[in-house]
This record gives structure tokens, C-alpha cells and sequence, in this order.
């Protein structure tokens, strides 16, 4: 899909057809969409190519009148993903007339650009403009998401403390591969800042270079909140999974408790149902005295074992209130 968007009274507006000065985004593009591209902006395949690639890693590159700039954009694939929140590039293409931008996938650009600049920051016949913005915009995606999943590492961490199953391990394990995408995604996108602030052919003027500064802070703020969750997980994992096993063996002991406690009566009415003569078998109450001494016995080793602490199983009650938040627009992911 491609949209065509231009300066605005009210921001960025959309409109038709390719006109000078304008930004053109792509998401998903089919190959005659990329042919499109091609034949009427000239734009090189290579680039092209390279917008699509998802191993593509952040950097930058120039071939005729046209800068190449990727950069890893964080992306949400879903619960059913091995690793929910992944990067995936995110390419922006500088031409003589126009501001490109392609991604595999779909991401909210305007809303977010819009809600960030107002139209006297925003120009899209400048490109380098347009570039810082959207460079500020994916790094305030990564603290998102950052903070997304450090709230449904809280509600595994609730979770975990009374499980005995491995359903919460492999939640947490999730969350860790997302936390090494970002990471690397992070490192890689910091690296291409650098890079950036030293290609002559986009006239960096001094608030431009302050805020690619700013830009590389942000990404470098998030890249050590990333290793710190990442740290703090790994501890929390090893603790937890003693914990479970610490849970497991809590619950056995109560089972094999209670079944050392029906042992007991059934021992007794065992021995009495036996068919040879008994004491007492021809008394009337005999039956009411077994059953007395069977359940009084059984009482008497049911108060031992919870003296000595055997016979204790406490189950939390789990907090409901502390479920998860909405997860955030498809617009910050990774591959």
C-alpha cells in the first residue's frame, strides 16, 4: 500500500499522485508496487531490496541522487509468537524531490508524528527534518514497549509465586528473546546515528546535530534499560525455578501427609473385616467403636504431621487487579 502525504495546515495531510516535495510511505508493497517505485521515481533496486530484507541491520548507504537510511523499528507479532516483540527495518530513502519511507509491515507513522511535531517542525519536502522525526518517533516506540513488557514481566512474577507448572517459565523465556531483539536492534540503530552525523550530503545544521544527539541518547537510554530487564530477568528466572520446585515438593508433602492420615482407618476396618474371630465381634457397638477409634486415631496423626508443619498447604489468593494492560498498536515490532 502506498500513501502520499504533504505539509498541512493541521500537520501532515494526505493527497494523490507523486507531487514534488512529498512523502511517499509504503507498507507491504507488492511487486508491482515496487516496480511502480522504480520506473517513476527512479528509486534503485537495491534499495528497494534492501527495505525488505528483514535480517537487513541499521545503516546507511548512497547510489546516485538517493540516501539510503535503515533503521530497526520495534514491532508487536502477537501472543502466538515464540518472541511477541521483535525489531524490523524500517528504511527511509532521500531523493532529489522526494521523501520515501518503506516497511514490511504496517506501522502508524502519521498519528504518531502528528501527536509528536506540529507543522512548523514538520516539513515533508525536508527531508532531513523528516528523518530526525521519524528517528525520534521509533526511539520513543522502544520505550514502549520496554515498559509493556516490563509490566507483564510484573504479572508473570505474581504469577510464579505459587505455580508448579512450566507455563510461566516459557512466558518469561518469550519475554527474554524479545528483550536480546531489542537489544540488538538498540545497538545496531546507535551505531547508524553515528554514522549518520558524519554524511556530508544531508547538511546537518547545529539544532539538526543536536537532535540526532538527543535521538542517540534516547536510543542508548533504552538499550541499557533493555540489559538492565534483561539482567534482572535471567536472576529471576534461576530464583523461580527452585521456586516451583520448592511448590511442587510442598504440595507431595501434603498428599503423602494426608494419605499416611486415611491410611490409618483403613488399616483399622481392615484388620476387623477379616474372616476370622475378633474381640468384641459379637458386641452390638463394636462397629460405632471402631469407627471412633479409627477417626480418633487418625485426628491424633493429622494434629502431629500439622505440628511438625506437614500438613500445611496455603495457596495465595492471586491478584486479579494486576492483570495485563492493553498491548500497544501494531506499529512497534521487530523480525
Amino acid at each position: 500500500m502506498i500513501s502520499v502525504y504533504r505539509d498541512g495546515d493541521d500537520g501532515l495531510q494526505a493527497t494523490d499522485g507523486f507531487p514534488p516535495g512529498s512523502w511517499i510511505h509504503v507498507e507491504e508493497p507488492g511487486e508491482e508496487e515496487i516496480e511502480r517505485l522504480h520506473a517513476e521515481l527512479g528509486v534503485p533496486r537495491t534499495f528497494l531490496a534492501a527495505a525488505l530484507d528483514p535480517r537487513e541491520v541499521a545503516r546507511t548507504d548512497t547510489q546516485r541522487d538517493f540516501h539510503l537510511i535503515i533503521v530497526r523499528a520495534p514491532y508487536d507479532f502477537g501472543e502466538s509468537e515464540r518472541a511477541p516483540y521483535r525489531t524490523v527495518p524500517l528504511a527511509m530513502i532521500s531523493g532529489a524531490e522526494h521523501f520515501i519511507t518503506i516497511s514490511r509491515h504496517p506501522v502508524d507513522f502519521v498519528h504518531d508524528l502528528n501527536y509528536d511535531y506540529d507543522e512548523a517542525e514538520l516539513h515533508t519536502r525536508r527531508a532531513n527534518r523528516m528523518i530526525l522525526a521519524i528517528l525520534g518517533v521509533v526511539g520513543h516506540w522502544f520505550l514502549h514497549y520496554l515498559e509493556e513488557l516490563d509490566r507483564r514481566m510484573d504479572d508473570v512474577e505474581d504469577r510464579l509465586v505459587d505455580s508448579i507448572e512450566n507455563s510461566e517459565m516459557l512466558e518469561l523465556l518469550r519475554y527474554e528473546k524479545s528483550l536480546i531483539y531489542m537489544k540488538t536492534g538498540l545497538e545496531w540503530n546507535d551505531a547508524m546515528v553515528r554514522h549518520l552525523q558524519e554524511r556530508p550530503h544531508f547538511d546537518w545544521s547545529d539544532d539538526d546535530r543536536q537532535l540526532l544527539r538527543d535521538v542517540q541518547i534516547e536510543y542508548r537510554q533504552a538499550f541499557h534499560m533493555a540489559a538492565t530487564m534483561q539482567a534482572v530477568l535471567g536472576e529471576m528466572t534461576d530464583a523461580f525455578a527452585s521456586l516451583i520446585s520448592n511448590n511442587l515438593n510442598v504440595v507431595m508433602k501434603f498428599l503423602a501427609a494426608i494419605t499416611i492420615v486415611l491410611t490409618i482407618p483403613a488399616l483399622i476396618t481392615t484388620v476387623y473385616g477379616m474372616n476370622v474371630p475378633l474381640p468384641g465381634e459379637s458386641n452390638p457397638q463394636m462397629f460405632a467403636f471402631v469407627l471412633a477409634l479409627s477417626a480418633a486415631i487418625a485426628a491424633v496423626v493429622a494434629w502431629w504431621f500439622r505440628r511438625q508443619g506437614w500438613l500445611s498447604f496455603h495457596v495465595r489468593a492471586r491478584r486479579e487487579d494486576k492483570g495485563l494492560t492493553s498491548t500497544p498498536n501494531a506499529h512497534d515490532g521487530d523480525d
